[in-house]
């Protein structure tokens, strides 16, 4: 290998013997090193200094270790663990595919048992092709018989018709005799009118003048308004000026003369504030501790007095529920729905109300309760089914729309219903037209809420599996009985799974706790109310003796909770009582002793500050009393200017209003005039009017007869349409059936194989067939052949229901079949190639251990009569106890191999030549199993007193000359002049460095300078 510094190739290369380069790829490398066992990687191939530490002097586990790894055995091992792994993982996978076929098996035979139920269905399919065939030529043949009357209906109304033409000439002629009277009277209410509308223009000027007059005036009116509101407010403030002053001045004469005795006073009450602003000081800080350990303990209390107040609140919530449910019982008058609550009778009462009235869109339901049964032999469950069902559940009624769930609502709150009381649930209108197929239950100790309740109408189960999942809830009288029937175990994986795979909680008896499983783990959960109530299944009377007992429990609750919280609130009212006298006391002295420094500060300034003389300036008082009167003058100046303006504009107005007054009389003139004219008109219309609505009936009569005339064209060619249709729908039909008897008839004689058929009906035919077909005649009507067509599709989905076939069409039940049946073989034959591997697998390692044990076994043996035989050529013996289950190796060691009291297990017992001898012998032992050219030691004496390392030395030489098929490369520091080279020893010894030259020489750090970093 070549590693350079200065740039260029660093890599591999192997060269020939003529040193041509012929490969610089490390593979080539690696395959020629393991052709002439080179273990480069082996501790025994090279010993470096590390190794070789724990070599000579490790415990005898890190010598098995050694052995292990020099041997090769412990990547052979580790290589047998990881296979074992990857054979645990496949196991496991298997095991994970497997359990997800289970289903997909369940589906293979549920859809096999589809095909071969439609098979038995065919014969009731062909007899409704053959009723579909009468029924199509029968509605031919009705439509035939309506296009014959419609006919003679179509000849009728046009004799009729021309009857009625003539009738209209007539009235038209009498009509036109009375235009020229009409003319006369229109011309002169013509006249009127036009003076009416010139009246009314002139009177709509002046009514504009006189609006344009009054602008001026009312924004006069407005400047009086406001110039008033300003005069009362200057008033007020004359008043106000006029009192302060005399006030001020009053104040003047009182403060003439009393200064002698205020030093004396001052003085006195400064030593008395003193004093006293001493001892509040020194009362603060105890105060303060007080308020603090007080309000501590009230603070501890508070989350008690909160939990006490829940207490009693929720055992309160919950008496006055069951004594309101009493009482609903007991004020049922027998009403049977009285037992889900007295406001279920009458939001009943309203909901049938509203539904005579057609409020409703769709169907309400409810209450869901009334609707519901126990099944028969499920008496003992009914505590528990209703627990699973969920409170809140029996009372609730049901609707289909939007607009129903808000008028639902509405009634519900004219009621006065609670938040808790008459509920709804909201379903699509699809669900009202048949029940859902639910699975039955897995056993018949442990059913399905489903199957223990017997729900009466279907709208109401569908809800109950949606909202309530009563298809999942599983109910049982004991948790030990639904765990033995219900629970699954995988033995793989130890995990757990519910039978049929569809139930998702299981409720039991008698507390109503229930348990379910997540991911295979099964977990439980405990009723925090165990008295269980039945409402299904029981009479009123029942019903009440029972809500009665629930309310005695309760009310003992009720009466415990609230002593509690007295007792509670009592003890923390104390601490705050106290709280509050020991603060508003701190609070006194915090406040007496601010009043006290302000005191004294007030004090002080006032004996600095006090003059002999007090004057006080009224100046500004006087100007206020002038500025208000001037004011006042000035405001009552601009009233009398306002006013004069007001008065000087009124004439004109009134002239303008006395005009419009002449106008609004002369109008009222022209008025009576119309009236007579129209009263003329009105008596001539009237008789003209006779006669036009004789001739509007007549034409009427006329348009009547001709629409009718019209439409009923139109339903005769309509008819005659229908007939083309539906004669070419009969025709094809008829094809079809052929065909379709003819395919069957072929299938029937196994003319045509699996898969082979010739194609499917055709769907268009030539016009030459569909001429070809003959009518059918028929006796009966459509809706003869109709029921009996309804009949038999309602026997084949009965059948198709009672048998749960989910697909229509029977070949699409075989495609998916097959379809399903091939993808399942193919996953069970991945499945078992999984399974054949891992067992080949298995089996070739559990040889291949086996093997590896005599492997071990054999380098063992070799290694120790190897390590015997070096011992030997010392005039010793040796034999290495090998602890495979412990991973200990021993030495036992006999010194003089003729005497053998001098065996020993302990290689410290040994001088120090004789224990070198005896580790070297056995790590030259190791080599040999080995096989490998070379031998490569790395100051391996480094750890060796000097006279065990000239004993070593020596001794791996000695060796090394004997054995002649392997070459040994032996590093060392230590000084060699006391060996002799020769053809066998080669001596190699490297150049000392070369040292202080140049800047880029050896160099020795002084550590212990202080100097250096």
């Amino acid at each position: 290998r070549c590693i350079s510094n200065g740039g260029g190739y660093n890599g591999y290369r192997l060269l020939d013997v003529g040193g041509k380069e012929r490969s610089k790829s490390k593979k080539d490398l690696d395959a020629m090193l393991d052709q002439l066992n080179i273990q480069v990687e082996n501790p025994v191939a090279v010993l470096d200094q590390e190794e070789a530490k724990k070599f000579l002097m490790g415990k005898g586990e890190q010598k098995y270790a050694f052995f292990m790894k020099a041997t090769e055995l412990e990547r052979i091992d580790r290589s047998y663990a990881s296979v074992s792994d990857n054979m645990k993982d496949l196991e496991e996978t298997k095991d994970r595919v497997r359990a997800t076929l289970v289903p997909a098996g369940e589906n293979v035979r549920r859809l096999e048992r589809e095909w071969r139920e439609y098979q038995e269905l065919e014969k009731l399919e062909e007899s409704i092709l053959e009723h579909k065939v009468h029924y199509a030529w029968s509605c031919v043949n009705t439509i035939q018989q309506s296009i014959d009357e419609e006919t003679d209906t179509v000849t009728d109304l046009e004799k009729r018709k021309v009857k009625r033409l003539e009738e209209l000439q007539k009235a038209q002629s009498d009509l036109n005799s009375g235009e020229d009277q009409e003319s006369i009277l229109q011309s002169q209410m013509e006249t009127l009118t036009e003076e009416a509308e010139k009246a009314k223009a002139t009177k709509e000027a002046i009514e504009q003048d006189i609006k344009t007059a009054l602008l001026p005036v009312k924004k006069q009116q407005q400047a009086l308004s406001s110039n008033k509101r300003e005069m009362k407010t200057a008033k007020k403030s004359l008043a106000s000026a006029v009192r302060t002053l005399k006030e001020t001045r009053d104040q003047i004469i009182a403060l003439a003369g009393n200064a002698e005795s205020e030093e004396a006073k001052r003085t006195a009450k400064l030593e008395k504030f003193e004093s006293e602003l001493a001892e509040c000081r020194s009362n603060l800080p105890a105060q303060k501790q007080t308020v603090q350990d007080l309000l501590s303990q009230y603070e501890d209390l508070e989350p008690h007095v909160d939990q006490a107040k829940s207490n009693t609140e929720a055992a309160t919530k919950q008496f006055a529920a069951v004594s309101k449910r009493v009482r609903d019982l007991s004020a049922g008058s027998g009403n049977s729905l009285a037992v889900f609550g007295q406001k279920c009778v009458q939001m009943s009462q309203k909901v049938e109300q509203a539904t005579s009235r057609r409020q409703f869109q769709g169907p309400v339901i409810g209450p869901i309760g009334a609707f519901i049964k126990l099944a028969p032999g499920y008496e003992e469950l009914a505590k528990i089914a209703e627990k699973a069902l969920g409170g809140g559940t029996l009372d609730r009624f049901i609707v289909t729309t939007d607009a129903d769930r808000k008028l639902y609502m509405k009634i519900r709150k004219e009621i006065h219903c609670g938040n808790r009381d008459c509920g709804v649930f909201q379903m699509p209108p699809s669900a009202a037209n048949s029940r859902y197929n639910v699975p039955p239950s897995p056993t018949e100790k442990a059913p399905t809420v489903a199957s223990v309740l017997t729900v009466e109408h279907d709208l109401v189960f569908n809800c109950l599996v949606d909202n309530c999942r009563i298809d999942q809830l599983a109910v049982s009288k004991t948790k030990e009985e639904s765990e033995i029937d219900l629970i699954e175990k995988n033995p793989t994986t130890n995990k757990e799974s519910v039978k049929g795979g569809n139930i998702t909680t299981v409720f039991f008896l008698p507390r109503g706790d229930f348990w379910k499983i997540k991911n295979g783990y099964r977990s439980m959960t405990s009723n925090e109310r165990p008295n269980l109530k039945q409402t299904i299944g029981i009479d009123r009377s029942a019903a009440i003796e029972e809500a009665k007992q629930e309310a005695e429990l309760l009310k003992s609750e009720v009466n415990t909770a609230r002593s509690k919280e007295q007792q509670i609130k009592a003890e923390s009212k104390s601490i705050k009582i106290k709280w509050n006298q020991s603060n508003k006391s701190m609070m006194s002295t915090v406040s007496r002793i601010k009043q006290l420094d302000e005191a004294i500060e007030d004090l002080k300034q006032e004996a600095e500050q006090q003059t002999d003389k007090v004057t006080i300036d009224t100046t500004d008082l006087e100007e206020d009393v002038n500025n208000a009167e001037q004011t006042i003058s000035e405001l009552t100046k601009i009233e009398t200017e306002i006013t004069a303006s007001i008065d000087t504009a009124m004439p004109e107005i009134d002239s303008l209003k006395k005009k419009r007054e002449e106008i609004m009389a002369r109008n009222e003139r022209v008025v009576a005039d119309m009236n007579v004219v129209e009263g003329k008109m009105e008596s001539f219309v009237r008789n003209a009017q006779q006669r036009q609505a004789a001739v509007e009936k007549k034409k009427k009569k006329l348009d009547l007869l001709e629409e009718a005339l019209a439409k009923q064209k139109l339903v005769l060619q309509g008819n005659v349409d229908r007939k083309m249709d539906a004669l070419e729908k009969a025709r094809i039909l008829t094809l079809k059936t052929r065909k379709e008897k003819e395919r069957q008839n072929r299938r029937n004689s196994q003319e045509e194989k699996d898969g082979n058929d010739e194609g499917n009906i055709p769907i268009q035919f030539t016009t030459e067939e569909l001429d070809a077909v003959e009518p059918i005649p028929t006796r009966k009507a459509p809706d003869f052949y109709k029921a009996k067509i309804e009949r038999a599709l309602k026997q084949i989905a009965n059948e198709r229901e009672k048998r749960q076939l989910a697909e229509t069409d029977p070949e699409v039940a075989l495609e998916k079949y097959q379809r399903a049946k091939r993808d399942l073989d193919a996953k069970f034959a991945q499945i078992d190639g999984i399974e054949s591997n891992v067992n080949v697998l298995m089996t070739d390692v559990k040889e291949r251990r086996r093997r590896w044990k005599q492997f071990r076994k054999h380098i063992g043996d070799l290694t120790n009569e190897t390590f015997d035989e070096f011992l030997n050529k010392k005039g010793s013996s040796g034999e290495i106890e090998f602890n495979h289950k412990d991973g200990r190796l021993n030495l036992i060691v006999q010194k003089d191999n003729t005497n053998e009291m001098s065996q020993t297990k302990d290689v410290k017992a040994l001088s120090g030549g004789e224990r070198s001898f005896t580790t070297l012998s056995l790590l030259l032992a190791l080599g040999e199993q080995l096989e490998t050219p070379f031998r490569v030691m790395d100051e391996f004496d480094v750890f060796l007193d000097p006279v065990s390392r000239k004993v070593a030395l020596d001794t791996m030489i000695k060796v090394a000359k004997d054995m002649e098929h392997r070459q040994f490369i032996f590093i060392t520091p230590q000084d060699l002049s006391s060996l002799t080279s020769d053809p066998m020893l080669k001596i190699h010894k490297m150049k000392n460095p070369d040292r202080d030259v140049g800047e880029m020489a050896q160099q020795t750090l002084d550590f212990a300078s202080p100097s250096s970093s």
